[in-house]
């Protein structure tokens, strides 16, 4: 478990990082058409599918990511101010999960049962794997 919170907070922190550099889009737009790509091949989406999923999964990573942000700024704030609180980031987490449950409701609506249940382990596959091509890369360096 530890392990897989790791994982997900070093990728949504990868992410952040390269969304942070405005003067570096073409890293994030790189990103998120690996992602696109990824996903589609991962969920074996055909064209109606894909039509109707990708319009939800923006909107969905757009809230996500706000909240990502939020959460960031939330942890900034109460480190200068000396502490951070627990409850903060449970809800945080709670929001996150709220979030989920909430897309993947949406997800059921245009995708089948079997595709849509993918859609997250997708996600966390895909950031593992964004991870381990980091780590080589720092290796190669070292």
């Amino acid at each position: 478990m530890r392990h897989f919170i790791f994982t997900l907070l070093f990728g949504l922190s990868l992410m952040a990082t390269v969304m942070a550099q405005p003067g570096d889009r073409s890293k994030f737009e790189r990103i998120e058409a690996l992602n696109a790509e990824f996903l589609t091949k991962n969920l074996d989406l055909n064209k109606e599918e894909a039509q109707g999923f990708w319009p939800v999964y923006n909107t969905y990573r757009q809230e996500m990511n706000k909240l990502f942000r939020e959460r960031h700024a939330a942890r900034k704030r109460a480190k200068e101010e000396g502490g951070q609180s627990a409850v903060n980031g449970l809800n945080f987490e709670t929001r996150m999960l709220e979030t989920k449950k909430r897309y993947l409701t949406e997800f059921y609506q245009v995708l089948p049962k079997n595709k849509a249940d993918r859609v997250y382990p997708a996600e966390r596959e895909f950031r593992e794997h964004l991870i381990n091509q980091l780590k080589e890369r720092r290796e190669k360096r070292d």
